[in-house]
């Protein structure tokens, strides 16, 4: 039987993931890699995006 991550897991593993990326950078280059995921965000890229509702084309009735 396979184990499941849970959520807080899957969060830690993230987080010491990034730990590691930023350990050794300098802080112009940490200030770049903030930059960077900031624009990765507001270009809405780092979240999948929820499905756009099809607007409804029917008409009212004049009556």
């Amino acid at each position: 039987m396979s184990k499941r991550k849970t959520n807080v897991e899957k969060l830690r593993e993230i987080r010491d993931k990034m730990n590691e990326e930023v350990e050794d950078m300098t802080e112009k280059e940490f200030s770049d890699y903030i930059d960077n995921i900031q624009n990765q965000y507001y270009a809405g890229k780092l979240f999948a995006k929820p499905p756009k509702e099809k607007a409804s084309n029917r008409r009212l009735s004049k009556a």
